[in-house]
């Protein structure tokens, strides 16, 4: 997979790349992540990349102009264009694994305001990491990226680990404990330490299920619906 991400801070992409399941991905030759400064597609000697906004109010916004022309250097027929906005779908696991199977990706971080809006025009999916604000696109970026490039076969030394991943069945992932068995009077449920593992799966499940719950009820209601 290609995965190329724009934004005006490059600065904060490379260190989480250089020390994640991205680099992994990319030591492996499974991945070709490139991070590209949007100033280098601006066209005056202030490389200006967003102005005020017509109509006036408060903030900036991002002009139009120098993403385009970075998309049209950088986008291929195989391209996914994803903003990261407050408009965009909330971004889930089924989404991360609907991304995973695509060749290119190409990320706009967005940055005060936003975007100009004729950059829908331009672009494929919007999502969205929830119902807050950050100060700009590069951490929905990295997190997106970090969630797709995960499910590549190869990537992780245990794709089935990911396979039974919270939310890859629509529930919470059961707990899980390691040794010691016990801890200041807490015990690893007997079951665990039996070696059935016909009836660790059913514990398991059960657990995963009674987590989702208690915890995430919203979740459970859904799996209910559908089970």
């Amino acid at each position: 997979m290609k995965i190329d991400i724009i934004t005006c801070l490059p600065e904060l992409l490379s260190s989480y790349i250089d020390g994640s399941m991205l680099k992994i991905g990319r030591d492996k030759g499974l991945l070709d992540i490139r991070v590209h400064c949007l100033r280098d597609w601006a066209t005056d000697k202030r490389r200006t990349t967003d102005d005020s906004p017509y109509g006036g109010g408060p903030g900036m916004i991002m002009m139009i102009g120098p993403i385009v022309r970075a998309l049209k250097d950088l986008r291929t027929d195989d391209t996914v264009v994803i903003y990261p906005a407050p408009e965009g779908k909330i971004y889930d696991q089924q989404t991360a694994r609907e991304l995973s199977k695509m060749k290119h990706l190409i990320f706009i971080c967005g940055h005060y305001k936003g975007i100009d809006a004729r950059i829908n025009h331009f672009v494929d999916r919007t999502i969205s990491l929830g119902d807050y604000i950050l100060t700009g696109g590069e951490l929905p970026a990295a997190i997106i990226s970090d969630s797709v490039c995960r499910l590549i076969p190869g990537v992780m030394s245990d794709i089935g680990s990911a396979d039974t991943d919270s939310f890859e069945n629509g529930l919470l992932d059961c707990d899980y404990f390691t040794k010691p068995a016990v801890f200041e009077g807490l015990n690893v449920p007997e079951i665990l330490c039996g070696g059935n593992h016909k009836a660790i799966d059913k514990w398991r499940m059960n657990n995963s299920i009674e987590k989702t719950k208690v915890k995430r009820p919203d979740l459970y209601e859904k799996y209910n619906k559908i089970k």
